[in-house]
């Protein structure tokens, strides 16, 4: 019976039809075909999430940037005497040191107080520099010492300081220093003299009696600007933070202890960087329609060297810049890379993402080159200038 069973299972395979050699050239072919159309859909969606993951990092580059220079511009003059507020921002259009980079963008300079600090002045020469006579217990509202503050073992030594005359004086001058020792016995500050411009035509000097009853205020001088080709004139690659590299936006701060700008690099991949300023300019009281329209808009705001009526070179006259009440801030970023899932000729309706846009005063490029741009534009108001941040020793 066992013998029976096996020679029927014997004949059952032996007359079985096998696969013809068609049969398998179809099969392989369609197994194929279903290969490369996973393959090709992976690649797609690997192209697609490379340039998804690329231009998520310049909106974050971008809204960054936007945040620190918007906190600041918030913030300019804030703890300075108000009368001093022609000398708090200082913006230069199409920077002058970047003329043959294929995009002019500009650069804003700002006075703020770094922390709260209003020491009157009793005695000061400014024509035999490096000692200060504070009036009586001036030091005791703020006592930056180590023992006070063991937080901040810096204290006063080494502080960048601005020594300001008497408002009342209506003087533009003004002296930079760097406090080398306190005595906080007979009130004095001992200090070296930084020779650095300050925004707007603030120069030392004056006259002793200028300066009596004037302050003193801890001082930080910022300079936002952008590097477009990676070789700005008069920096050195690896020296006090220049990286020498194209599309990056820095801060430059000045440092008291290296006697000069350190340049913290913000964000990268930054294509663009355009300031335009609106305010009461003409000091009438009232916000000025610069165009004439009728109505205050986006169209009244200025460039740096623009005209305004009679005034041909406002950028560097402290009444007008006084009356300035906000900024328009306009940061273009650009992929660092083109896009690799845009194939083919880039459509007329998106020639704007994928080529530069015209900014400000800033004109547009000549044609698309496949990078994905994101352009952020925001207005800040100046609203803490001249704001009291003093201890007034109640």
């Amino acid at each position: 019976m066992r013998k029976k069973t096996s020679n029927l299972r014997y004949l059952a395979l032996k007359n079985r039809p096998g696969l013809t050699l068609l049969e398998l050239l179809i099969g392989s072919t369609i197994i194929l075909a279903v290969i490369l159309a996973t393959l090709s859909l992976y690649m797609r969606s690997n192209r697609v999430s490379v340039d998804q993951l690329q231009f998520s990092e310049l909106q974050h580059d971008v809204r960054a940037a936007m945040f620190f220079i918007s906190r600041d511009i918030k913030s300019i003059g804030a703890g300075i005497p108000e009368e001093f507020a022609g000398y708090f921002i200082q913006g230069i259009n199409n920077d002058p040191n970047q003329s043959s980079a294929p995009v002019q963008t500009d650069r804003l300079a700002l006075l703020g107080n770094s922390d709260p600090l209003r020491l009157v002045i009793n005695v000061f020469d400014p024509l035999s520099p490096g000692t200060i006579t504070l009036d009586p217990n001036e030091f005791s509202l703020y006592p930056y010492t180590e023992n006070a503050y063991p937080a901040d073992p810096k204290g006063y030594v080494n502080r960048t300081i601005i020594i300001l005359p008497n408002p009342e004086e209506n003087s533009s001058n003004g002296e930079l220093g760097r406090i080398t020792s306190v005595d906080f016995a007979t009130d004095q500050i001992s200090y070296s003299t930084i020779n650095v411009s300050l925004p707007n035509g603030l120069v030392s000097g004056g006259d002793a009696a200028q300066y009596q009853g004037g302050t003193v205020h801890f001082i930080e001088l910022k300079t936002y600007w952008l590097d477009v080709d990676g070789n700005y004139p008069g920096l050195t690659v690896g020296t006090d933070g220049y990286l020498g590299q194209p599309g990056i936006l820095y801060i430059s701060r000045w440092n008291s202890l290296i006697n000069g700008y350190e340049h913290q690099p913000l964000v990268q991949n930054i294509e663009d960087l355009q300031f335009q300023y609106h305010g009461d300019l003409d000091d009438d009281q009232q916000l000025d329609d610069y165009n004439s329209s009728g109505t205050i808009d986006g169209n009244d705001f200025l460039n740096w060297d623009d005209d305004y009526g009679a005034i041909t070179d406002w950028t560097n006259n402290s009444t007008v810049v006084d009356g300035i009440r906000c900024l328009k801030i306009w940061i273009l970023g650009r992929t660092e890379r083109a896009y690799v899932s845009l194939s083919g000729t880039t459509p007329d309706e998106v020639k704007y993402v994928y080529g530069k846009p015209s900014i400000a005063d800033s004109p547009a490029g000549a044609q698309p080159d496949k990078h994905r741009r994101f352009l952020l534009e925001s207005t800040a108001n100046v609203r803490n200038m001249s704001l009291s941040i003093y201890n007034a020793g109640n």
